[in-house]
């Protein structure tokens, strides 16, 4: 039992971390950007949004001076914020295919067939 409790210490410990280096503006960003790539179907907007992620999630730092980070997926913490960092990202794609965003676009015009 004791060992449980150890575990689930150790989770909580990580998503706490994981929550206080949070950063969720370049996802939202990343989002936004893919989410308006409309003529782009929904798997490759979604893989755009998390590509995006990274790389503004890594530049972000440069705005306010500081080096750029590199991604490490080896700590836990990093792999938690990159979990929530994707659902914020792919929030804005699936929310475009849910107003049906993209068939309001693609509408074929309207041709007459007299003969």
């Amino acid at each position: 039992m004791t060992e449980t409790l150890e575990l689930y210490g150790l989770l909580s410990d990580l998503v706490e971390a994981a929550l206080n280096g949070l950063n969720l503006w370049p996802a939202l960003l990343a989002g936004l950007i893919s989410a308006l790539l409309i003529w782009f179907p929904v798997a490759a907007r979604t893989l755009i949004a998390l590509c995006l992620t990274l790389v503004f999630s890594s530049l972000w730092p440069l705005l306010h001076g500081l080096p750029a980070l590199a991604p490490d997926f080896g700590e836990p913490e990093y792999s938690i914020q990159f979990a929530l960092m994707a659902l914020v990202a792919i929030g804005p794609v699936w929310l475009t295919e849910v107003l049906g965003l993209r068939r309001l676009t693609q509408r074929k015009p309207r041709t007459s067939c007299i003969s």
